[in-house]
């Protein structure tokens, strides 16, 4: 249910790293712009706070000062990361590999905002059960028959440049939802310690009937 592996970078992944480097070419004006034009006004502050001398008046703008320096600071480190940024997406999308995590998947019971980790998924597939979910799948509302959990990594694999989610196959509506505090009885039990292991192990979504508000199951 399931399957891990590498493969070379396909044409929707350089697709998505493309639409990167043009978001970020996009900012570089805008940001060099605003730090053109944040410099003058400081300096502007500077001799009407000398020629003043009003004691408000230099509190009222050194504290936008404060401000504005700290946006400028932040600014100018972005435009000077951003090169470096746009060679190394540029090389992976040309020497780059994708790590998979592929899940195959029959049933599934959903459970909203788990320990505020994100929506988790109790994955039913081939007479197995598997918990999965939480940033890696941030996001997804509902999960189709094979989701493919894809990121991007340079050459040496030593780091990631995109994650994304793609799903396959027929959309599939969730045996249950849980959409508030589980119950103890769950969590105390041995099929939550296993599930929370986060590897397959026999089972059906039925084991978890005990558990579920037969008022409220769809």
């Amino acid at each position: 249910m399931i399957k891990e592996y590498e493969r070379e970078l396909s044409d929707a992944d350089r697709k998505v790293l493309k639409k990167e480097i043009d978001f970020a070419k996009s900012f570089f004006p805008k940001t060099r712009r605003s730090v053109f034009l944040k410099i003058p006004v400081l300096i502007g502050f500077v001799f009407v706070a000398y020629y003043y001398l009003k004691w408000w008046l230099i509190t009222l703008f050194s504290i936008i000062s404060f401000f504005m320096i700290w946006m400028l600071i932040m600014e100018i480190k972005e435009l000077i990361k951003l090169p470096k940024f746009l060679r190394d997406k540029s090389q992976v999308m040309e020497s780059g590999v994708a790590r998979v995590r592929e899940f195959k998947i029959d049933r599934y019971i959903k459970i909203n905002s788990y320990h505020d980790e994100g929506d988790h998924y109790i994955i039913e597939y081939d007479g197995r059960l598997v918990m999965v979910g939480g940033q890696e799948f941030e996001g997804v509302r509902k999960l189709k028959n094979r989701i493919e959990y894809i990121e991007i990594l340079d050459s040496d694999r030593k780091n990631g440049y995109n994650t994304r989610v793609v799903k396959h196959g027929e959309s599939l509506t969730p045996y249950y939802v849980f959409k508030n505090k589980l119950p103890e009885e769950l969590i105390n039990s041995d099929l939550w310690n296993n599930l929370t292991e986060q590897e397959p192990f026999a089972g059906k979504l039925e084991d978890l009937d005990p558990y579920i508000d037969k008022k409220s199951k769809k």
